[in-house]
């Protein structure tokens, strides 16, 4: 279930503590990276969120994790507050407004722009400047590779999508002879 104006307060909150710092953007990364983790382990996610581990446990737990992915004391202290308020559910959406907060700081705007085949620096760069004339804001790109597209791109600004792949164009032709017969 989406909390994202409670977990958009979260990020607020975390921004203004390291702000001061001009810790956005590597703060964005730890988060991202945390979240990653918590989506991507079930044992994780499930050791945090289970009430029958007291909670000096899941904190302990928590630690270690933090202390390996070598997260600051500010995104630690996010997360025990997650914790410690039952709300660790959270972390993807904090992590997703936290990015936002950053990027609207700094003037940027992510970019997924989904290809058959990985781009090459070249491509990546010429991509990169034709996005940031388009939007009039400097670009993070996130390439992403699905062969399914089959050619062409997909590209996605926030909640638009601009979908230029061969895989939708055949089944835009398709439709178009299916529906003239």
């Amino acid at each position: 279930m989406k909390q994202t104006s409670l977990a958009a307060r979260y990020a607020r909150a975390l921004a203004e503590v390291v702000r001061e710092n001009n810790l956005l953007e590597a703060t964005a990364q730890e988060l991202e990276a945390l979240s990653r983790l918590y989506l991507g382990s079930k044992e994780f996610r499930d050791f945090l969120l289970n009430p029958a581990y007291p909670t000096p446990i899941r904190k302990k737990g928590l630690a270690e994790v933090a202390k390996l992915t070598r997260a600051s004391q500010p995104a630690m202290r996010l997360l025990e507050i997650l914790l410690v308020n039952g709300r660790m559910e959270l972390l993807p959406e904090v992590s997703e407004s936290f990015r936002k907060i950053e990027e609207d700081t700094r003037g940027r705007v992510s970019v997924e722009l989904t290809t058959a085949r990985p781009l090459d620096s070249g491509q990546h760069k010429q991509v990169e400047a034709s996005l940031e004339r388009f939007t009039g804001r400097k670009v993070r790109l996130m390439p992403r590779v699905d062969p399914a597209v089959l050619g062409g791109a997909r590209t996605r600004i926030g909640t638009v999508v601009y979908d230029g792949t061969v895989a939708t164009l055949l089944e835009k032709l398709k439709q178009q002879l299916l529906g003239e017969r």
